[in-house]
């Protein structure tokens, strides 16, 4: 019980840190907004290019608990199914003179991040709290909207999601239906 208060505590400290978000953050059902930039290593990503994969967004920073805490299981899931067709990218919201602080924790995973401050496009906006994990299927969906005071992120659950959203198969646009004005 003293964990997870004081996990949410921490979490309501991520809460206030972004009280004034930019822009509108995308809700379950909507589709992902665009994002992409410069990764750490100086790769370039782009979340439209990953159509047809599922992705996993994750607005995280170093300073936050529940953000560490998160990242073994994103790891984890990161490693059983990148190969099928995950992406998966780790959004630091950090300062960006803290840039040599994101990139010494991220030494420690393998999965991608970057940093929002250096982003190209970002119509996620800013988080009003961190962390907040988008599960984004195939389509292009928000399928799922992890955040710690709600729903919390753990390897089984999320691992669980993402393969199944791995097996379902992409909606294929169908032809709009032709009308012919003639009698």
């Amino acid at each position: 019980m003293r964990a997870k208060l004081s996990m949410l505590t921490a979490a309501g400290f991520c809460a206030l840190f972004f009280a004034s978000p930019a822009r509108a953050a995308p809700a379950v059902g909507d589709i992902a907004p665009s994002l992409s930039g410069p990764e750490l290593d100086g790769s370039d990503f782009d979340l439209a290019k990953w159509r047809g994969k599922v992705v996993i967004v994750n607005f995280w920073a170093t300073w936050c608990p529940p953000c560490h805490e998160e990242m073994p299981a994103l790891e984890a899931v990161w490693r059983k199914y990148h190969g099928e067709g995950l992406e998966v990218i780790a959004v630091s919201a950090d300062r960006p003179r803290a840039r040599g602080d994101v990139k010494q924790v991220m030494h420690y995973f393998t999965y991608p991040a970057a940093m929002l401050n250096m982003l190209g496009k970002n119509d996620f906006g800013t988080p009003d709290m961190i962390p907040i994990t988008y599960v984004i299927d195939k389509d292009g969906i928000v399928q799922n909207i992890l955040r710690p005071d709600i729903q919390e992120l753990n390897e089984e659950g999320l691992g669980d999601e993402v393969k199944s959203l791995l097996a379902a198969k992409v909606q294929e646009k169908k032809p709009e239906a032709k009308t012919d004005d003639k009698p």
